[in-house]
């Protein structure tokens, strides 16, 4: 009976022209939200790590109930009204009463049924797998060849509280938001109405949202008029107030309709998890690694493209070979090392560095995080047989990188250990994890290869969603952006949403630019060490490699901030040995891996290095690079931007 009422709450609210928002995603709903069908809540004495796997997890297993079945689907491709039933606070019995004194069109009751046929179908016969990388096709990929990150929206308009906004789209060619404010601007109307509507289509879905919520809407050819009444009530702080009235409310546009958009989020989040087991595992599954790499291939692009490698296990190189300051750069095909990779320009998601003790003991220094396949925290040494065999069992594929021996000769390898002695086990540096890599307001940000590589990742987009997300998930904001920002404005404490009002009114500069502010090596954060509370350097991986060698003196007579460097900013500097490449390999490596210019030491697929061994060293290296010039390619940004310091 409750499915029943449900169903007929989410027909009455489509039916209803108009929607009261925006949804405030509070910690205490988003906590409901994880607790649902009894799972664990997030606990604040969590590290950051076991909250991003309960995250991912979560949200795996709600877009797969979603598209589970028929019934199911039918319901996701009517979310929108469902959503607005939130919003709007009405009881179930309200709902029945409005739909049945509403008109709801026939043809939207059509279109939803034959959305969910053709969705159950298409689930049912899934991704396809084969015996090589290149015979995978994701869910739906003969209709959608890229849902991996396919929910980006891009922006389409603002509802500034006057005037008009148009648009196209693709369900809509013509579309329009007329937006008012009340008299004590506490309440915009914007009424929306689409024209030159498909009448096959389903309808474009839209995103409305601030820094302080979110609203998601449709229009078709059969709904083509709605009004949103905006509710920015007055005892809300200043900074709320200032961004509703000086960017508005943001329109943004899916790609996609909800049956797609949830195979993108599902998709998305397969590539970090094994779909039959629904858990992180130790050793990627080979659905996972699959999906990683037709991502790495179709969206980064980077020749040569991962395959299967006939050798799998442990390259048997002569350890005496590898030396202080060596290089090793890793990939896991676990959904986020591809990420990373994509984001930076770069083959590797993880980086160490080699270094030998005053015994003439090997260790491989990190810095990184435990997980289930990975037992220590923080930045670490780690013998390297037992690093070789820990590489093999979580599923790493690395790639040795030998320094050049005239710049290891320069090294002062006693101040590398005291560097490293000084941070031993300071927490991963998840404060500086994005923003060394972000140095330009537009030409940093990933693209999904739709129409070009022109759908993509956007300040506009950031701008609000780091503000939601940090209000209903306190550690991600707390660990990943907000320090991080108020470094960048000399502030303390300030939420994104501050921060924007500060930088604009007393800095004179748009917030756009916060993100990409240098990073400076000399910052201090408050973080953790050996799990107790620190204050300390926040370094992730290429940003720890690249301060060991900043502390030998790599880098002596010029200003670099090491905090800059990302991945293939460390590996493409002109630092490594020549001879040690190609035909100059160990015969071993020549043997296994024919076609690499490095030697490959572990992995079940290929890694090469891009735009290897290729960059001089100079002043303020990296801190004002496009991602798309550090190893990408022109394809994925247009021609006439690049910089040419870098």
């Amino acid at each position: 009976m409750r499915t029943m009422l449900l169903a007929a709450a989410v027909l009455a609210t489509m039916a209803s022209a108009d929607v009261t928002g925006p949804w405030r995603v509070t910690e205490e709903v988003f906590q409901e939200f994880m607790r649902e069908e009894g799972r664990e809540p997030l606990y604040r004495w969590e590290d950051f790590g076991t909250q991003r796997m309960k995250v991912i997890k979560r949200f795996t297993a709600w877009a797969a109930d979603n598209l589970k079945d028929e019934s199911s689907i039918y319901n996701v491709m009517t979310w929108i009204g469902r959503k607005a039933g939130i919003v709007t606070g009405t009881t179930v019995q309200e709902d029945l009463e409005s739909l049945a004194a509403s008109n709801t069109p026939a043809e939207f009751v059509t279109k939803a049924q034959a959305a969910a046929k053709k969705y159950s179908a298409i689930m049912k016969r899934g991704a396809t797998f084969g015996k090589e990388p290149e015979d995978f096709v994701p869910i739906n990929g003969a209709e959608n060849p890229y849902p991996y990150w396919g929910f980006i929206p891009k922006l389409k308009g603002r509802a500034m509280g006057s005037g008009s906004a148009t648009w196209e789209n693709i369900g809509c060619k013509s579309n329009t938001a007329t937006s008012t404010w009340n008299s004590d601007k506490t309440v915009m109307t914007i009424e929306l109405s689409a024209d030159q509507c498909d009448p096959s289509h389903s309808g474009d879905v839209y995103l409305f949202i601030t820094v302080d919520g979110f609203l998601l809407e449709k229009l078709s050819a059969d709904k083509p008029k709605k009004t949103v009444h905006w509710l920015v009530p007055a005892e809300f702080k200043k900074s709320i107030h200032y961004d509703a009235e000086t960017k508005g409310v943001r329109i943004m546009g899916f790609l996609h309709d909800e049956g797609q958009l949830m195979i993108d989020v599902l998709e998305s989040l397969l590539m970090f998890l094994q779909p039959e087991a629904g858990s992180y595992p130790d050793f990627p599954s080979e659905e996972a690694m699959m999906r990683n790499i037709y991502f790495l291939t179709n969206y980064q692009r980077l020749q040569p493209f991962m395959k299967a490698r006939v050798h799998k296990n442990i390259t048997e190189i002569n350890p005496d070979l590898v030396q202080s300051g060596d290089f090793i750069g890793v990939i896991r095909l676990d959904g986020l090392d591809p990420m990373l990779g994509w984001a930076m320009g770069s083959a590797t998601g993880h980086t160490t560095v080699a270094m030998r003790d005053p015994s003439g003991a090997l260790f491989i220094t990190e810095s990184t995080t435990n997980s289930s396949y990975w037992p220590t925290n923080g930045i670490q040494r780690t013998p390297f047989d037992l690093w070789m065999k820990q590489a093999l069992a979580a599923g790493y594929n690395a790639v040795w990188a030998p320094m050049d021996p005239v710049v290891r000769a320069k090294l002062n390898q006693t101040a590398m250990w005291e560097f490293f002695y000084e941070n031993e086990g300071f927490q991963y540096g998840y404060q500086n994890m994005l923003w060394g890599w972000v140095d330009t307001v537009e030409n940093n940000y990933p693209c999904t290869p739709v129409d070009g590589f022109t759908q993509c990742l956007t300040w506009d987009i950031i701008e609000v969603l780091f503000s939601v997300v940090g209000g209903a998930w306190p550690l991600a904001g707390e660990l990943i952006w907000d320090q991080s920002w108020n470094k960048r404005l000399n502030t303390t404490g300030l939420p994104p949403d501050d921060l924007y009002m500060y930088a604009e009114t007393q800095l004179n500069m748009s917030a756009s630019i916060i993100p990409t502010i240098v990073e400076e090596d000399s910052w201090l954060y408050n973080t953790s060490r050996n799990w107790k509370p620190a204050v300390g350097k926040s370094m992730v991986c290429c940003v720890f490699v690249c301060n060991m060698w900043k502390a030998g003196g790599l880098f002596d007579g010029k200003t670099v901030n090491c905090a800059e460097m990302t991945n293939v900013d460390d590996y493409d500097q002109a630092i490594f040995n020549k001879a040690l490449m190609n035909g100059g390999r160990p015969e071993v490596c020549q043997t296994y891996d024919p076609e690499n210019e490095n030697c490959q030491m572990v992995g079940p697929f290929t890694l090469n290095l891009n735009s290897y061994n290729k960059a001089p060293l100079y002043d303020h290296q990296c801190e004002h690079c496009p991602s798309w010039q550090r190893g990408v390619g022109p394809d994925y940004w247009p021609a006439g931007k690049q910089n040419a310091t870098c």
